[in-house]
């Protein structure tokens, strides 16, 4: 059987895995059963091993999405090696399409972050064909976040939870959470999913005066990942109020389980102890960042300029 098979992810723990097929329809139609029309995909199992997409991208060309664990990599090349297919390492796109615009497209669908990307960059040849290069810059770089995830940067007073919610947002401990001013001495960061949008969230050390010299060095160097951030989540606890520093930050009151008033200017209310508001924090993030209408406009985006 002449087909060829390129992993285009890393062998370690993944989400989701990216596995190219090269070949005759018809030898790919033996691996996968019937196959769906060029530019189409399907959900259903792959190769008695695990459920994934199918997608097609050229008439000998198709892209798996198994899931993305070392276990199943592991029996899905077995299963193909033993049908006769062939792996290869080769980073070259000639062999999948002869035009450069859908090479550029393949090569920047196997670093896309986010699902949302693999649709929408399969799209891009035909919406570049039919309305030319994009003009809009600033709707580029928005999509261009489910490509290379955004930074979004948890700021406030100490003691406000912004530990606490960085693990909500994970949903495991990766940063200490205690009453003590000034637990956090550097900058934790963290690839959480929200609402679709993988990101890189950072829980900054409590923005506070402080005559401790490490703490105030680990200030400073916050400050710079602050600055440099995609979206800033401004936190506040009862009784605190908002920094002033970043007006354009999201306002989120966190220990919404207590009774007390909310911070003036509170725009979003969560508790990391019971989860309540943390789906519509993850939307208003998402929304934030890359709008519905951005993802629903038929125009094309320059998905790997400059940023």
């Amino acid at each position: 059987m002449s087909v060829t098979a390129r992993w285009s992810t890393s062998p370690g723990q993944a989400a989701l895995g990216l596995l190219w097929l090269h070949g005759s329809p018809e030898s790919l139609a033996v691996l996968l059963g019937p196959l769906p029309p060029v530019g189409g995909m399907r959900l259903g199992p792959l190769a008695d091993v695990d459920q994934g997409v199918v997608m097609r991208i050229r008439p000998h060309a198709a892209l798996l999405t198994p899931h993305g664990g070392p276990r199943i990599r592991q029996r899905l090349t077995g299963w193909l090696l033993e049908r006769g297919v062939t792996f290869t390492e080769t980073e070259s796109w000639d062999a999948f399409s002869s035009d450069p615009l859908e090479r550029r497209m393949l090569a920047a669908l196997v670093r896309a972050a986010s699902a949302d990307a693999v649709p929408l960059l399969l799209e891009q040849p035909r919406r570049w064909r039919a309305h030319g290069p994009p003009t809009e810059r600033d709707r580029c770089l928005r999509l261009r976040r489910l490509i290379d995830p955004p930074t979004v940067a948890i700021v406030g007073p100490p003691n406000a939870g912004k530990s606490s919610l960085l693990n909500a947002l994970a949903g495991r401990q990766v940063a200490a959470a205690s009453p003590v001013a000034g637990t956090t001495r550097d900058y934790v960061q963290v690839q959480v999913t929200l609402a679709g949008l993988a990101s890189t969230v950072v829980d900054a050390p409590g923005l506070r005066s402080t005559d401790d010299p490490i703490e105030t060095e680990a200030v400073a160097n916050a400050s710079a990942c602050i600055r440099a951030a995609d979206l800033r989540l401004s936190v506040a606890a009862p009784g605190q109020a908002f920094l002033p520093d970043w007006p354009d930050a999201v306002r989120v009151r966190t220990m919404a389980d207590l009774p007390e008033a909310d911070p003036a200017g509170t725009q979003l209310r969560v508790s990391a102890h019971t989860g309540s508001g943390l789906g519509e924090l993850a939307q208003a993030v998402r929304q934030r960042l890359v709008p519905d209408a951005d993802l629903r406009s038929d125009l094309p985006f320059d998905f790997d300029g400059p940023a």
